[in-house]
């Protein structure tokens, strides 16, 4: 499998910032208006720096992020980095070259313009589309260059991140992605749709069910993933084995609060339905909750799907109740806070302050909380389904 090629804002040789000004200090007066600094992308494992400048009426300023040297020719995924903050331009303006053809002495560009809204990414790598390049047709081949240019009154900040092209061939259509638990034949076999257990509570695989969906309001807010349970009491899980659902890097394993112990894994990439709707590729993160002691992975680890994790625990203070809270992060929340709990607090408020459940006030305060939920985690059990 070919790896990404990845060009980074500091690279000398493929990356260029461009003035269509001619007067100096109108040059040195654009150059002054760029802000820079540094972000941890866990997909990378590493620092990278993010440049961002408010939009412009006119164009007056390009970056260029070239497609490095020795590329074959392929289909590739173009891809972005947009961080979470200065960064809220609605009409982010990219162009993407994919032929070059010689009229006359000239050069004509066949590409396509994709336009972005920005204020809606958060420390995710974005999709430009899919493309067909093949680098010995010159060196603007599988170019991407953004602009300035944005008619947005007033302006707005756009960030100019990394770029990454990802080879489309010699590697599966998709990174796969399986259940968290069940025998190794339950999880390769095709994923359940539309079974339920006791009539309400979806089955994943084998007997295992959730009996605690996504977005369920309980005793600790809405939900954020899957609570997987077998039949039977309440000891019918313990010890059971924990798998990683698909390949990745653990960005923590060990104790974590009430949770008892938890394992949090970063996946370079997979299928997303976003809140409205719309799905796209990008990095997302696995969590498993109330894992017992004997964790058989560390911080730093790469591990690959269906490798052992570790078994199903008890959260801290628990004698009983034994399951695994299991859920799928698309933003990168659980790199900085792998304990996350939607806002607590406000949760207790509603249960004991507000005895008027169906008040303005309650309806509000339980909707932010809807909210904190909605804008990080996705539906696990819809995720491993479309990307199974």
């Amino acid at each position: 499998m070919i790896k990404p090629f990845v060009v980074f804002n500091q690279d000398q040789n493929n990356f260029s910032i461009t003035y269509y000004v001619n007067d100096q200090k109108k040059q040195d007066y654009l150059n002054s208006l760029w802000k820079t600094f540094n972000i941890y992308d866990p997909a990378l494992a590493q620092n990278i720096q993010i440049l961002c400048r408010p939009t412009n009426p006119n164009m007056e300023v390009t970056v260029e992020h070239y497609l490095p040297p020795g590329a074959p020719a392929g289909k590739y995924r173009v891809e972005t980095f947009v961080p979470s903050k200065h960064s809220n331009s609605r009409k982010a303006i990219f162009t993407i070259t994919q032929n070059v053809k010689d009229a006359g002495g000239s050069k004509n560009e066949d590409y396509a313009m994709v336009v972005v809204d920005l204020s809606e990414l958060h420390d995710v790598w974005y999709s430009l589309g899919e493309y067909y390049f093949d680098p010995a047709g010159g060196r603007e081949i599988g170019r991407v260059r953004q602009y300035d240019l944005s008619l947005e009154d007033p302006p707005m900040e756009s960030s100019y991140g990394p770029v990454r092209w990802i080879p489309l061939f010699g590697q599966g259509k998709y990174h796969r992605y399986d259940a968290p638990v069940g025998s190794k034949q339950e999880r390769e076999a095709p994923f359940p749709t539309g079974k339920f257990i006791y009539g309400r509570y979806p089955i994943w695989v084998g007997n295992w069910f959730d009996a605690n969906p996504f977005l369920s309001w309980y005793i600790y807010g809405y939900h954020t993933g899957a609570d997987l349970n077998l039949p039977g009491s309440s000891a019918a899980d313990k010890g059971k084995e924990i798998y990683a659902i698909g390949d990745g890097k653990v960005t923590y394993a060990g104790r974590a609060g009430t949770w008892g112990n938890i394992i949090v894994i970063a996946h370079p990439e997979a299928k997303v339905t976003l809140p409205n709707g719309t799905t796209r590729k990008q990095a997302v993160y696995s969590r498993y909750g109330h894992v017992d002691n004997h964790i058989l992975v560390k911080t730093g680890q790469e591990v690959q799907r269906g490798q052992l994790l570790g078994f199903i625990g008890l959260a801290a203070n628990a004698v009983s109740g034994w399951h695994l809270h299991f859920d799928v992060c698309y933003t990168d929340l659980l790199a900085k806070r792998p304990a996350h709990w939607p806002n607590l607090d406000a949760i207790r408020a509603i249960r004991y302050s507000n005895p008027e459940r169906d008040s303005r006030s309650h309806s509000s305060a339980q909707l932010n909380i809807m909210k904190e939920v909605i804008s990080n985690y996705v539906d696990p059990l819809k995720f491993i389904r479309d990307n199974h």
